[in-house]
């Protein structure tokens, strides 16, 4: 705490020149290091979504190149079952005779040729029966005895007479070659793909013909290295510019069927992300995995079920971020030197007019505002030594200007009081009036008289923008009494208003202006029979209302005036306006109208008033 302290000391004692130099310093370092870290985040943000959608894409492509291949195993497999002269070779064979068996296995490497030899980068392809294994062993040979008695022979039965993708596997562990465990060989790592040969025969009279029962089922094998699997990721690998790239296909349960490391081939080594990525099927994802962080973009193959990845660390693909964080480095040096010479210059610039100021300011505390100080220069501090002056020789005019301001907010409120007093003294004269035309015997105009008082108090005691619709309608009625006291026999109203909006919130006075207008203009010309129509209904969510008279109508023209507020009446306008404000710009109203034919005004507004800004309304 005192070490604090006495740092606090200092900067509060030190020189101008020193704080600001400090604060140069700050500042820039700040904004450099601010900036930098957010262009770096945003930076290895993008980069990172890119190289994941170009790994994605090279996985996904990989994926479709390999589907097509192994698609055409999986086509050319379908087509066995019912081949007709594969079932009469193997039907006809006799197995206690090696004439017979070689003629036999000539014949089946030729139905196999037909069927796969056009794919060079197939490895081997047999049919094995418990007796022979039918097919080219040029390259390879199955001991029919060792197959039975394999893993691959129990899933070819557990297909079912499909095709079963078998990982990559040890060929002498998986078939019980002991002797060649110990031996390097080029098929020594295989996937294969293994069928059960359900065959069927149709001869020349169109019967159909099965495999006896007591003839076991022959199998077809097809055998792929590793190189047939992974040569596009491996081509891949070797092209990339990332240098710790790896790649490989897992099955569902983790066998690994290839991999960028030869020693985790036709291992159970399932990978910690395998889940989510066969819940995901594709995508990318990071994991830290080693202690490393690293970018996993994978892809299910459709033929197979297995997934195909491609892994990288995060530090190589943000490597071309490095260079960076060295330009950042040299910019903030070079930015820090050039921010000490300002600070230098700077200060002395500034500390002439602010010593000169401070003078000036003793001297007003002493009461002394005659001060002036010479002016140099238009920048700012000029202009604050102007200032200064002139604050000077306006500071008495400001007090008196205060107390003058004082004075006439008194008046102002004396004002307004009194104005509060005349709707008052409105209301007790209308109410005289009312009285001597009472004791005249003056029941008409006593009536008049009565709702116009009624309307002015109604008026002026509600202060609010909206009040319930049952007293606007209560002051409507009002008012059309006195019309109609006016244009006698001249019109009729019919109200029609659903009881259950009576004490919903609306515009205060938003159907008079329409009533006006209807008995003003519309009717005017009518000797008698006038009618006007209220009507007020509940539509969803909204509330619709019409004003309709048997007037003399408008036309197109009058109604484009109402609508672009040339026309002279402005009670329309200020209707909708308040109507929008009140419930929005999907609100407001509609005019149909045509000469000769009257009027209808629909009115159309929210339940409950909201709030609008005002730039939607405009």
């Amino acid at each position: 705490m005192r070490i604090l302290r006495k740092m606090a000391e200092m900067a509060a004692n030190a020189k101008f020149r020193i704080k600001l130099l400090v604060s140069y310093f700050v500042l820039v370092s700040f904004i450099i290091l601010i900036l930098g870290f957010a262009y770096y985040q945003i930076s290895s943000r993008n980069m990172l979504t890119n190289v994941r959608e170009s790994l994605g894409n090279v996985v996904i492509n990989n994926n479709q190149l390999l589907d097509e291949k192994l698609q055409y195993i999986r086509d050319k497999s379908e087509m066995l079952p019912i081949d007709n002269e594969l079932y009469r070779v193997l039907t006809e064979v006799d197995a206690s005779d090696n004439e017979s068996l070689l003629k036999a296995d000539r014949r089946i490497t030729q139905i196999l040729f037909k069927y796969f030899g056009g794919d060079t980068d197939m490895y081997a392809s047999f049919i094995l029966t418990p007796e022979y294994n039918f097919g080219n062993t040029a390259r390879m040979f199955v001991m029919p005895q060792g197959f039975f008695a394999s893993s691959l022979y129990r899933q070819a039965v557990a297909g079912k007479g499909d095709l079963v993708w078998i990982p990559t596997y040890r060929f002498a562990e998986t078939l019980g070659e002991k002797d060649m465990s110990e031996l390097t060989f080029e098929f020594s790592k295989l996937a294969s793909a293994v069928k059960v040969l359900n065959l069927t025969f149709l001869d020349e009279k169109g019967i159909f013909h099965s495999l006896p029962q007591t003839m076991p089922k022959p199998i077809l094998m097809v055998n792929l290295t590793t190189d047939y699997i992974g040569k596009l990721f491996a081509d891949y690998a070797q092209q990339s510019e990332f240098q710790h790239l790896s790649y490989g296909i897992v099955d569902e349960s983790g066998n690994v069927v290839i991999d960028s490391d030869p020693e985790r081939v036709a291992r159970l080594d399932a990978p910690s992300w395998l889940g989510e990525a066969m819940a995901k099927k594709n995508g990318s994802i990071q994991k830290v995995i080693n202690g490393k962080r690293m970018v996993i973009s994978f892809s299910r193959m459709e033929s197979t079920g297995w997934i195909s990845y491609i892994e990288i660390p995060v530090e190589d693909a943000l490597q071309d971020l490095n260079a960076l964080r060295r330009y950042s480095s040299f910019f903030l040096v070079v930015m820090l030197l050039v921010s000490i010479i300002l600070a230098y210059v700077m200060s002395v610039y500034i500390t002439k007019p602010i010593s000169r100021m401070k003078k000036a300011m003793k001297l007003m505390e002493r009461g002394n505002f005659h001060i002036h100080i010479p002016e140099h220069g238009r920048d700012e501090f000029g202009h604050l030594i102007r200032t200064f002056n002139h604050m000077n020789g306006r500071i008495q005019t400001l007090i008196e200007e205060n107390y003058a301001s004082r004075l006439r907010e008194k008046e102002a409120e004396l004002m307004a009081l009194n104005l509060q007093l005349n709707p008052h003294f409105l209301y007790n004269t209308l109410t005289t009036l009312y009285w001597i035309a009472v004791e005249n015997n003056q029941q008409e105009m006593s009536l008049i008289i009565h709702n116009l008082a009624d309307m002015l108090q109604t008026s002026t005691r509600n202060k609010k923008e909206t009040w319930p619709l049952r007293t606007d309608l209560d002051w409507l009625n009002k008012y059309i009494y006195i019309m109609s006291s006016r244009f006698e026999n001249l019109f009729y109203v019919e109200m029609d208003v659903e009881e259950s909006l009576l004490d919903m919130e609306v515009p205060k006075l938003f159907l008079q202006p329409f009533v006006e207008n209807a008995i003003i203009h519309g009717l005017a010309e009518k000797e008698q029979g006038g009618k006007i129509g209220i009507k007020g209904w509940s539509d969803g969510d909204k509330v619709q209302f019409t004003v309709v008279d048997n007037g003399r109508g408008m036309d197109k023209e009058q109604i484009d005036k109402i609508r672009s507020g040339k026309a002279a009446s402005t009670g329309m306008p200020n209707v909708e306006k308040r109507i929008k404000l009140l419930y929005g710009i999907q609100y407001g109203l509609d005019i149909n109208s045509s000469e000769g034919n009257g009027t209808t005004i629909l009115l159309r507004m929210g339940k409950q008033p909201g709030q609008q800004d005002r730039t939607e309304v405009q």
